[in-house]
């Protein structure tokens, strides 16, 4: 079965924007962006039209590509201390030049909304768009066997630390140095794939579900991770891309947002 977001997103879409009408002052996200990156860009400008739909204030600090870490640190440092901003993002990635680890450390935790540093207190907004999906076709048991493709900051890390912290152990990892994904896929109860390579996932076991976190642009056309062909007869679930997970991590981004503006 496909699985699209778009019903997730309506579903907390409306319940984002009656709980903002309700509020005096109205959740800002400020989205730190370096340089003119086209992919960045599009993300952002995605991200300012969900902010006007939900009637949440949005504040782009668009700096140039030859921006140092102490730089972008400093501006992120003022952002900390306006109170009129209640979430932060700093959109990935930077420029080479500036240390990621250094610049998203200089977020304060309670305006952390992405949850980059991994100790702010919200759910990534990305896990928490995974786990809506697979919790809508039943909760995942923690005796699944879940493999996570992609050991990144976005997707693979703070999944991995989701889990555990929810007594989830038969888990396996497939990171830069993995050479046989196939032998973590093909037993696998529960796939979640963020590595942006197209047909990836090509072997799994008959009632799989299985997210699509990944992006690229294959044959001119924009996939996921998995062998779509190959793999959806087997799949119980199966996110597409696009119109799968990255909708709903925006949403789930202002979820947060407003969580923040109300403590």
């Amino acid at each position: 079965m496909i699985l699209p977001s778009a019903p997730f997103v309506e579903k907390n879409r409306r319940a984002i924007a009656k709980k903002v009408r309700g509020m005096q002052t109205p959740p800002t996200l400020a989205v730190v962006l370096v340089g003119n990156d086209p992919a960045s860009l599009s993300y952002v400008r995605q991200k300012e039209r969900m902010a006007t739909t939900l009637g949440c204030g949005f504040f782009l600090l668009h700096l140039p590509e030859r921006s140092t870490a102490d730089y972008i640190i400093a501006q992120i440092k003022k952002l900390n201390a306006n109170t009129a901003v209640h979430g932060i993002i700093v959109q990935l990635p930077l420029p080479k030049r500036a240390d990621a680890d250094c610049v998203i450390a200089a977020i304060t935790p309670k305006k952390d909304v992405d949850n980059l540093r991994g100790n702010s207190p919200f759910i990534a907004p990305s896990v928490a768009a995974i786990w809506e999906m697979l919790s809508h076709t039943g909760a995942p048991n923690v005796s699944d066997r879940i493999a996570i493709i992609g050991y990144g900051r976005v997707i693979g890390k703070p999944l991995h630390a989701f889990l555990l912290a929810r007594g989830f152990k038969n888990i396996g990892i497939a990171d830069s140095a993995t050479k046989d994904i196939s032998a973590l896929t093909k037993d696998a109860d529960i796939i979640v794939s963020g590595v942006g390579k197209a047909n990836l996932i090509t072997t799994v076991k008959k009632g799989v579900r299985i997210i699509d976190a990944g992006a690229s642009v294959y044959n001119g056309k924009i996939v996921g991770d998995v062998a779509v062909a190959k793999v959806r007869a087997k799949a119980a679930v199966l996110t597409p891309v696009p119109g799968g997970i990255g909708p709903l991590t925006v949403i789930h981004l202002f979820t947060n947002c407003v969580i923040a503006a109300q403590r």
